[in-house]
């Protein structure tokens, strides 16, 4: 009688809790913090393709999709992450300080290249010391004063949208989506100014267009976000108090700054923080 070979049984060593936290494992994921419950041995191979590329392909993934979302649907995007929606975008937040660094770097960008080395960059000249003053507090506090934008837009539409029964941290979503979107704008401005450097184009004209892409693209995302729950006329001046409130928020913020700089006793101040 032929007999015929007997296939050896592997055995795959599988744990039966965690090994992050311990937690009982019942599925493919540990239930308590998400791990895989099949981990294996860091191998050359596997930290190439997996732990290396795996890895930062996924976190550019997150960021390219939350980014064009930030861009063509800032207010929808937000209300999908409120509703829980939440596995295929970045963290809001950290992106716009990582923006906020891209649009700074595209700012500066020309300096860069045609400065040469031992060349020595002239002093700021100052209208009087209160200019200096608020010149270097805006530099070195510009991304507290940006995300300024959040509380404030935070604000203007919960007073203004209540209909969507959002709680004041929901709409810091919304207000931090719409705020990506505008530095993600500005980033795509800095970078035609530099190729505005060959095409000679007027710089103001450029600077109001960009201006009113701005406001347009904050106002548009507003009005699909909550233009459902209100008539034309309602939603419309709902954005022109909206921004009409922003304005008063931003001459507020402005003498407060203005009388800390001066000691409470105002005066004419210039500044040019970014120059």
């Amino acid at each position: 009688m032929l007999k015929l070979p007997v296939k050896k049984k592997v055995y795959k060593m599988v744990n039966n809790n965690c090994l992050n936290c311990n937690e009982e494992l019942t599925g493919n994921f540990c239930a308590g913090c998400g791990q895989k419950a099949d981990t294996h041995r860091i191998s050359f191979k596997n930290f190439i393709f997996h732990d290396l590329l795996h890895g930062t392909f996924h976190i550019e993934k997150g960021m390219l999709f939350t980014a064009k979302q930030a861009l063509l649907r800032p207010g929808q995007a937000a209300l999908d992450y409120i509703s829980g929606k939440r596995k295929r975008y970045y963290n809001v937040f950290l992106l716009v300080l990582l923006i906020y660094g891209v649009m700074l770097f595209t700012r500066h960008v020309d300096e860069m290249f045609t400065q040469t080395s031992g060349e020595i960059i002239p002093e700021k000249v100052y209208q009087n010391e209160a200019s200096k003053k608020m010149d270097e507090l805006i530099s070195q506090k510009s991304k507290i004063i940006l995300l300024l934008f959040v509380p404030f837009a935070a604000f203007n539409s919960f007073v203004l949208f209540r209909r969507k029964k959002l709680n004041i941290s929901e709409h810091f979503i919304i207000a931090g989506m719409v705020l990506l979107g505008i530095l993600l704008l500005a980033t795509f401005a800095n970078i035609f100014f530099q190729f505005n450097l060959i095409m000679q184009l007027n710089t103001m004209v450029l600077s109001m267009i960009v201006t009113a892409i701005i406001v347009f693209y904050i106002g548009n995302g507003y009005v699909k976000t909550f233009g459902s729950d209100y008539p034309k006329l309602g939603i419309t001046y709902r954005i022109v108090l909206f921004f009409a409130f922003f304005c008063i928020e931003i001459v507020l913020l402005g003498l407060v700054l203005t009388g800390i700089v001066t000691d409470w006793k105002f005066g004419a101040i210039t500044i040019a923080p970014f120059e």
